[in-house]
């Protein structure tokens, strides 16, 4: 990627903030640009900014953060990638966010490796789901080549470490990779992407190895 990816972040609370926003700027390829406590200053600004993700707390002042996400979506499109981070679970959020067509709902106790993924997949044009709401998206389409590559070897008990060398990949990426099976499969363990794998046919054939 030849210019950095152009990260926008809205939340209420400055301290949460200034820490998303140091560690995203520490990763290669992203760079946050600017910060908003107040969605309506993003949105007199968003033309003039042109972001390229939009990482959106759900509790914001004035208007929360779907409204704001339906907002930008009529506005912009696809052009602008959606990010909801929320303290709430609840599946009715999950169909709210997806209908509106964000690109990713990540919990507010997601890692900074979770976020960052997202952010790049977002790019990619991927949607990332919970398994609660999980249908088209929660299948063996859901991943790219290399992460089916990366679930595969998983379930062949490799390290990350031996994954990477057996790739050629850094370890770095591999972490990125199994962050984003778990997002997409809606599960939160190693363990749980394997056992996903099988229920979506995707490692029925290492029976055979």
């Amino acid at each position: 990627m030849t210019e950095n990816i152009r990260v926008y972040l809205l939340d209420d609370h400055p301290l949460v903030l200034e820490g998303l926003q140091n560690r995203l700027n520490a990763e290669p390829g992203i760079e946050v640009l600017h910060t908003f406590t107040d969605p309506r200053e993003f949105i007199s600004q968003a033309e003039q900014l042109c972001p390229d993700v939009a990482v959106i707390d759900i509790s914001l002042p004035h208007m929360d953060g779907f409204q704001l996400a339906r907002r930008l979506k009529e506005q912009y499109g696809n052009t602008l990638k959606i990010i909801l981070l929320s303290g709430y679970a609840y599946e009715e959020f999950y169909i709210k966010a997806y209908k509106i067509g964000v690109h990713a709902y990540l919990s507010k106790q997601a890692s900074y490796t979770q976020i960052i993924n997202a952010i790049k997949q977002s790019m990619l044009g991927h949607i990332l789901i919970p398994e609660s709401i999980g249908t088209a998206h929660s299948s063996q389409d859901a991943l790219t080549p290399a992460e089916r590559k990366v679930l595969q070897l998983l379930a062949k008990e490799k390290t990350n470490k031996e994954i990477a060398h057996e790739l050629a990949l850094s370890q770095r990426t591999v972490e990125y990779h199994l962050a984003s099976v778990n997002q997409k499969l809606g599960v939160t363990s190693r363990i749980g992407a394997i056992v996903k794998g099988f229920e979506l046919g995707l490692l029925t054939f290492l029976k055979e190895d």
